[in-house]
Parts: C-alpha cells; structure tokens; sequence
C-alpha cells in the first residue's frame, strides 16, 4: 500500500464515528512478525553537513547501519553483525559514526566507531550514552561513561579514533545526572543523598561548584532540563505552586525562577526541544491523552501547520533537521501507524516518503486506541487506553488488562504498541490503566502509589476490570491480566490476590518476591532508602513485604499463567521467576516457563521476541477462545518448562 493510501486512510477513519469503525469487517490474523519483527528503519539522522542520511536497517535478523547519499540517491550498508544489534549510534563528523552494542542484554553498553564508507571499524570503551559531537573537533563525542574506579556515570569526550576517555567535569562525589550549556560544558550536577536532591552549578569550567537548591524527598521542587542558547538561561520543570510540572526559565545570572512559560493542569510537561539551526529552545512536548507540542518559535509552528495539512490523520514530528534547517525528517506516527519517516525540504515546501517503519501493516486492519478514565473505589480518577478489535461487537469482549512497568514515572501513551495490536488482531479488548503511581499527571498522584504494590495500585487494575465489565464491553468470565516488569508483578498479584477476577495471566519479567527485591536493594543508600519509601523496609515490614509477595501466596492461584525471563537481566533478576516457578510446582498449579539466555529485562534478539510473543497469542487464546464462548478452568497441571 503506497503511504499516500496508508495516511488517506488514516484521516477518513478518524473522521468516522465509533459505530461505523465497528462495523468493519474483521481482519486477517496477521502473522506475530509483523508486528515484533524487526523494523524496515528506524533512528534516520543527518550527516552534520546534511548530504548524508544514516539509519539502522534489519540485516541477518539484526540492525545495522546504513548511509544513504542525499545527492546520487546511492545506499551503503556499512555493518553487517549477525549476532547483536546496534542500539543506538550518532555522527561524529562527516565521516565517521559512532555505535553502542549491548551483546547479551544487560545493558553494558561498548561503543564501537566506523567511517560512512564501512572502513576502519574500531572498538572503543564501554559507555551508557553518545550524547553529541564537538562541532569544533571531529576527532572526538561526548558520552557519558565511568573513566574512574567510581559507579558514577560523568560527561566525557571520547576519541572516535583510539577510544580514549577524558573527563569533561570531576564529580564531586555524588553527582549522578549532569546538564551541559550549549558550549559543552558541564555547568549544572544533579546530587543525591539518599532521596534528598541538591542542584550543584558553577559559571564556567573549573568554578567551584555550589549549591542553588536542594529538595527533601517528596517536597515540592524544579529539576534542571536544559540551557537556551544564551548559556544563561536555564529552562526548568517545576511543581513548586502547582499540581504539574510546568516549564519556566531561571536565570543564573540571578538566580531567580521566571514566570510560567507553559503548563497544563493535569499532565506534566517536562521536555523541551532544541533547534541547532536557531541556537536556541524553539518547542515543549508532553503526553497529554495524546501527544502534544507548544511551540515557542513561529517558524517551526508555521512548518508544523504545512505539515500536519499535508500528512493528515498522524501526529507528525520535526525530528532531526540539517544544520542548516533546511530539510527536516519528520515522523509521521498515529495509534495504528506505526511510523512513516518524510523528508521536507523547506525552501521547496516538498514532503517525499523515506521509509515505513512497518510497511506490512495496514493500518485498516489495526485498531483504534480511545483515551478513557475511571473511578477507582476510593474516588481517585484513572486514566488509561481501551483498544477494541475491530470488526466485533464491543459487548462482552474477552479482556485483557496490561498494566505498564516501572511503576514510579513511567505510564502508557497514545500510539502504536505492537503488543496491543497483537492481542486485538487476536480479538481482544486491552485496557491499560495509568493507575496510581504512574507518572505523567503530577507528584501527588505518583506518590499515592507509595507502599501500595499488591494494594491501591493492584486496586486499580481490579476497578478496571469491573468498568470495562459494567460498561459491557468485558466478559467477567473471560479475563486475564499481561504485564512486563512492575506490570509482571502486577499479573502475579492478580492471580494470587483476586484469583476470582482472571482466567490466564503472562508475567514478563516480573517482580515476584519484594523480600528479594528488598536484599537486592541494599547496594546503596539511594536504593535503600527508595525501597523504604515506596515499597517497604526489608526489616521494618518484613512480614509485609512477604504478604504482597505472589511467590509466597501460589497456593492460591487457580489460573494457567505464562513467564517468560532473561538469563542476564540486570533490573529483574532470574531468581524472581525460578522461585516463582518452583512455588507454582509445588503446589500443582498450571504454568509455562521459559527463560532466554543472552537475553535482559526484555527479548531484545527479533527471533526471541518473536517466539515470545507467538507463544503468547496461543497461550491466551487456548484459555480465553474470542469468539468461541467460554473456558471452564479444569484440574491444574504443570508444563514442563524449557531447560
């Protein structure tokens, strides 16, 4: 389907009322690659002269790099892996690229460097992110990396050529987040102790540093984002007064917060975007029920309306932009798109397709994912997604609740999930509540999920379920519960606490055992002292922390559930689900259980991700049957799992 067709299509839908949506016919089954397959291309980014254009492509199942040539229309692939894929890679001039490599997902990351014509490939050092090139120096980027025997990840200039690391700023001792100004010099140092958080600045490289703020957990409080191009002005997400964040600008000159540049009263904005072009801050975003942009440079807001006319129906983004400013790749991304990359040319006011993200899915075959809220018992409103399948009557849907990880600061977004889209291509309902603790709508409402894991926070997800049921789109007798990480631990506190409410559970790499997860935690003060506060004291609230561990309550689990961990997971250890399985043994409960080597928090490798979720479509259709009526639960028996 050409992409013309593809976003045609796209505006007509939105224009058409829920009912008319509904009556579509139901698609094909589309095949589980289509949707965690590798993507066609993804990360497009402009050479620093803007000739070229270098992207990551699927090559022997893993993605590498390709550079194509704006001018001859010539592509080059220059690496060709077969056992990892490229993470992520940036410019470091003209010539050379430089890549991060993750080979057996625990997310210690080695930088490697290549020239554009795949020439003199070199490994470097290890390093957590490629932050920028040094417009000034070619022969060096700025990463962030650990060149002392410290565990403090500090901005450093590294040598594309040797590798060699040279700190950009000596950390006092406890400073784990930095903010650099525009001329690459680390000015601002985020500091802890314990929760408690100090703002570090000095004017210029070599300045003492001092202290502007210093914030007590939970107090209200700004949190450095960015400098404008004056290298004075601070751009700041602030809550101090408000519900949300909001941005404001402080000047540090003066030291003294501005007035209110943007905000929102129920969701937080906290990102503001750079232009290279303009030298300065041009734009803020946030997620609202669907994403949003506020402009503050009418250039950029004209550019946004030509393009939003001539690419109706997605949300677009001037994503990456010659230095120049005058071609722009822009993002073209909607619920049931999963991304078309475009080239504007400014001066033209032309748009040509590059590329999509996933051109074997047709977005009428996806299905829409419909902003809705809630009330939990105690009043608090939820906000979340429902995605309904098309083409079936939504009344009395098999339903499957998927709640989000973390599960402080992250929360689930408008837009394509190709997990969502596979379970409502299967025939699905899925519901994702941003139930309390969620980020995104303001500190209060994060902090209500505080110490309530397997309680207000498992709450909501149970409230969902009987609003999905009371609205009549749910069958009660055909629900199950899928989630990754904290929403792992959440599927495993379904089970065990209202065991009741689900028919079939899948636990991906999920927490289940908090008295782990506490020893675990005792690495440092920081940790300890979060665990404490949002969790529980390992020796304070030892006996609860045991009653909100699913791995101490199988007994009480009736339904079949699914898990799935990897061997090197750095965040969720292994042991979580080999102590889960063996309880599940123990008492006869029904399980399948793999776990993947050279795998982390997450199947990074496309055939695992694959196998992954192949496996999950089947487990949840064998147990909940859309379309073919109801699953009466039988005698429990354990699947062998995979050695």
């Amino acid at each position: 389907m050409s992409c013309l067709l593809r976003l045609a299509l796209l505006a007509l839908a939105a224009l058409l009322p829920l009912s008319a949506a509904r009556a579509a016919a139901v698609p094909p089954e589309l095949p589980v690659e289509d949707f965690f397959g590798n993507p066609a291309m993804v990360q497009l980014r402009f050479s620093p002269g803007g000739r070229y254009l270098a992207a990551l492509v699927p090559h022997e199942r893993r993605m590498n790099l390709v550079v194509m040539d704006l001018q001859t229309k010539a592509k080059n692939l220059i690496t060709a892996f077969k056992d990892y894929s490229i993470t992520s890679y940036r410019w470091a001039n003209d010539d050379r690229l430089v890549m991060l490599m993750d080979d057996d997902g625990d997310e210690d990351y080695i930088a490697f460097a290549i020239d554009r014509d795949g020439k003199n490939f070199d490994r470097l050092e290890r390093a957590s992110d490629i932050v920028r090139r040094d417009p000034k120096n070619p022969r060096r980027v700025i990463v962030y990396s650990n060149p002392t025997i410290s565990n403090r990840i500090d901005p450093c200039w590294m040598d594309v050529k040797t590798g060699k690391l040279t700190s950009i700023a000596r950390n006092p001792g406890n400073v784990d987040s930095w903010i650099l100004d525009r001329a690459n010099v680390a000015r601002i140092g985020i500091a802890s102790s314990g929760l408690d958080r100090s703002i570090l600045y000095r004017d210029r490289d070599g300045d003492a540093w001092r202290t502007l703020a210093t914030f007590k957990d939970g107090e209200s409080r700004w949190t450095p984002l960015a400098f404008d191009g004056d290298n004075r002005t601070l751009f700041v997400a602030s809550n101090i007064g408000r519900k949300t964040f909001a941005i404001y600008r402080y000047d540090t000159a003066t030291h003294r917060l501005g007035d209110l540049v943007y905000g929102d009263d129920t969701y937080d904005v906290t990102d503001v975007i750079w232009s290279e072009t303009k030298r300065r801050i041009v734009g803020l975003g946030y997620e609202a029920e669907k994403p949003k942009i506020h402009w503050l440079d009418e250039t950029f807001a004209e550019r946004q309306r030509i393009i939003d006319a001539a690419l109706a129906g997605t949300f677009n983004l001037q994503q990456e932009a010659t230095d120049d400013g005058s071609k722009i790749v822009v993002f073209a991304r909607s619920d049931r798109e999963p991304g078309v990359y475009y080239l504007f040319d400014g001066q033209r006011k032309k748009i040509e397709e590059l590329a999509v993200v996933r051109p074997k899915l047709d977005p009428q075959h996806l299905a829409p994912m419909q902003p809705i809220k809630y009330q939990a018992r105690d009043g608090l409103t939820i906000h979340g997604y429902l995605t309904l399948p098309v083409g079936r009557t939504p009344k009395k849907l098999p339903l499957i609740i998927n709640p989000h990880g973390g599960p402080f600061g992250p929360r689930d977004e408008w837009g394509f999930n190709s997990e969502v889209q596979l379970l409502a291509n299967r025939g699905f309902a899925v519901l994702q509540p941003n139930f309390r603790g969620s980020g995104g709508y303001g500190m209060e409402f994060e902090r209500k999920g505080y110490r309530q894991w397997g309680r207000a926070m498992q709450d909501d997800l149970t409230d969902a379920v009987q609003w999905a049921v009371a609205e009549g789109i749910a069958d009660p007798q055909r629900v199950a519960i899928v989630g990754a990480s904290y929403g792992g631990y959440a599927v495993m506190a379904g089970l065990a606490y209202t065991p009741e409410l689900y028919r079939a559970g899948v636990n991906y790499v999920g927490v289940t055992d908090l008295v782990l997860r506490a020893k675990q935690f005792r690495v440092s003060e920081f940790r300890k002292q979060w665990m404490r506060t949002r969790v529980g004291d390992l020796y304070e609230d030892a006996d609860e922390l045991r009653d909100r561990s699913p791995v101490f309550h199988a007994e009480r689990i009736k339904a079949p559930v699914l898990m799935a961990y990897g061997r090197t997971d750095p965040r969720v250890t292994r042991e979580h689900g080999d102590d889960m399985k063996a309880a599940l043994a123990k008492y006869g409960k029904a399980f399948e259980f793999s776990i993947e080597s050279s795998e982390g928090h997450g199947f990074r490798n496309e055939e695992k991700s694959v196998g992954f979720y192949t496996a999950v479509a089947d487990f949840l259709t064998r147990h909940l049957a859309p379309e073919r009526g109801r699953v009466e639960i039988g005698e429990a028996k354990v699947v062998q799992p995979k050695s």
